[in-house]
């Protein structure tokens, strides 16, 4: 029986979060007694609140160093030992690889008699130091919501842990029963869509096309294998390469229901970022183009834009696809002018009875699949037939490039006549993982470009289009290293009008609130500057300034002003 310790960490205001933790623990090892694994949980009530040798929290931290995984919780507070406990785990997994962490922000109803300010001041500084080290919080608004986020996590990584009960292997070696296994299910993800994703991309790439022409008999040399999954994850633009990279990696893996489970919902992923990126690459130009002329739009084309503009609630794939086919029809009818001018050779795709609507009818409806969790093996490859249909479609991103630009420095040095611009950017590749500094680059330039902004484009990087808002660098934001770039998902346009994204490395939340720190009128230079040198106004102005152009966009599109709870007294 393989033991995994599970250590949480957290105030003595989350005691109910943390026995309802501990009863899920209990469940979880019910199920999880035939695959040979026992989850042992260790939290500061087991402690004996005695005196000991040491202090009692040093017992703490040692519980620390033998655990597998550590989970942080914070509500309003953070507490002395819970960031010991945190920063205790954080400099181990650095040392040695392990524990794995977690941490989770409650972000609930709070009564406004039990908030003490140095608390909230902790709790602030806490998440930016979080943004410091590269470490990714999530939050969540219930007990329930916690343990659905934190299940999933559990499921990804529980196979590496997986053993058979000593019952099946009386009588046989464990590399038998192992060989056995394999032999009943073989390994053939990817398998389609490694070929027809190389020779999609290789009409418009042409690393992809000389590999092709080099090696015919790829598909029977694995290390060729291997390189041209190199080539597709590296060669789709950006964001989708990243996608591509995690169906490649799920699929790589030995056989198991969490695989089975992670693959479906990659590839639902992977067709719904394809279709966001279109869709507000059309978007971004349309808003420039509705800037210069206005034009009228059709009452089903308006309607589709206001859904998009006030959807409360995450979008689903057709709803995407009926996104992509009014504003196709926009651009088409209207005769505009479009950076990714291929794309409308996706408008016919989108009628009633085409292989691509009904791939994305299908990947749409894994949802029921993955809720009853009634899926098969069948149903893995069938998702990948489908997701290949969609991404063969789009492979004219292949000519593509998206970067994010983050500082811009002006650099003239003494006795020079004109200085020059430095483009601090980060290439968006799917190989590049988040938060690395190491994809950081710097470009010289004559003229300035627009800082903070993620932009796609194909030959000139001048000739782009610019994402923002509606995908956004968050670190670059948070003027912190590394990149880690979200979609737009939806408003709380009948809530508190907070703008929600989901990072695109593990489709968890971030959100985007106004802030109540505006800036000071540029009137006055020196209250102005003095207001700029503080690191923390600077990133309130930079997400202010991505919440102003949402609804900037909204008004300009859709003729709708900015949404507000009337004051009823």
């Amino acid at each position: 029986m393989k033991t995994i310790r599970i250590f949480i960490a957290s105030s003595s205001e989350l005691k109910e979060d943390r026995e309802k933790f501990k009863l899920f623990i209990g469940l979880e090892n019910d199920r999880l007694v035939n695959k040979g694994i026992y989850l042992k949980l260790e939290q500061w009530e087991y402690f004996k609140d005695s005196i000991s040798s040491t202090r009692l929290q040093d017992e703490y931290n040692e519980a620390i160093r033998k655990s597998d995984m550590v989970i942080c919780l914070f509500y309003t507070k953070v507490g002395k030992y819970t960031a010991e406990e945190f920063y205790t785990a954080y400099e181990i997994f650095k040392a040695q690889g392990k524990p794995r962490i977690w941490t989770y922000f409650k972000n609930a109803d709070i009564k406004m008699a039990s908030i003490v300010k140095e608390d909230m001041i902790s709790l602030f500084a806490l998440k930016e130091k979080f943004g410091e080290l590269g470490h990714f919080y999530t939050e969540y608004t219930s007990i329930d919501d916690l343990l659905v986020k934190y299940g999933r996590q559990l499921n990804m990584i529980l196979p590496e842990y997986e053993t058979s009960s000593d019952a099946e292997f009386v009588g046989k070696s464990k590399e038998d029963h192992s060989k056995q296994q394999t032999d009943e299910i073989e390994n053939t993800f990817n398998d389609e869509l490694t070929p027809r994703l190389l020779v999609a991309i290789s009409n418009f790439n042409k690393k992809a096309a000389g590999f092709l022409e080099a090696n015919s008999d790829w598909k029977e040399n694995e290390a060729l294998v291997k390189t041209a999954k190199r080539i597709i994850i590296s060669e789709y633009v950006g964001v989708i390469g990243s996608q591509i990279r995690k169906l490649m990696s799920i699929g790589a893996e030995d056989f198991s229901e969490s695989k089975m489970l992670r693959y479906l919902e990659n590839c639902q992923i992977t067709a719904i970022r394809g279709l966001q990126l279109v869709c507000y690459a059309l978007i971004s130009t349309l808003w420039d183009h509705q800037l210069a002329k206005k034009i009228e739009f059709s009452s089903s084309q308006n309607d589709v834009l206001i859904k998009f503009f006030r959807n409360a609630a995450e979008e689903d794939i057709l709803g995407f696809t009926e996104l992509l086919k009014h504003l196709l029809e926009i651009f088409s009818i209207r005769k505009l002018e479009f950076l990714i001018s291929e794309s409308s050779e996706l408008l016919p795709k989108l009628q009633e009875g085409s292989g691509f609507l009904s791939a994305c009818t299908q990947l749409n409806d894994l949802s029921q699949l993955l809720k009853s969790a009634t899926f098969q093996l069948n149903d893995c490859l069938a998702a990948e037939r489908n997701v290949a249909t969609v991404l063969e479609s789009l492979s004219f991103l292949a000519q593509y490039r998206m970067i994010s630009i983050n500082e811009i420095d002006y650099n003239q040095q003494r006795n020079d006549e004109e200085g020059l611009y430095l483009h601090n950017y980060t290439l968006l590749i799917g190989e590049s993982l988040a938060n690395d500094d190491s994809q950081s680059n710097v470009r010289r330039e004559s003229s300035p470009v627009i800082s903070h902004a993620v932009i796609i484009f194909k030959d000139n990087y001048r000739k782009n289009i610019n994402l923002d808002p509606f995908i956004i660098d968050f670190n670059g934001l948070k003027l912190v290293g590394g990149s880690k770039i979200c979609f737009y998902s939806h408003a709380d346009t009948y809530d508190d009008l907070n703008l929600n994204y989901r990072f695109i490395e593990d489709n968890s939340k971030e959100f985007i609130r106004k802030s109540t720190n505006p800036k000071p009128n540029d009137s006055s230079l020196n209250v102005l500057n003095s207001w700029l040198s503080k690191k923390t106004n600077r990133i309130d102005m930079n997400f202010d300034k991505v919440y102003s152009l949402f609804f900037e966009a909204k008004k300009t599109l859709t003729g709708i002003e900015e949404e507000s709870i009337e004051d009823m007294f």
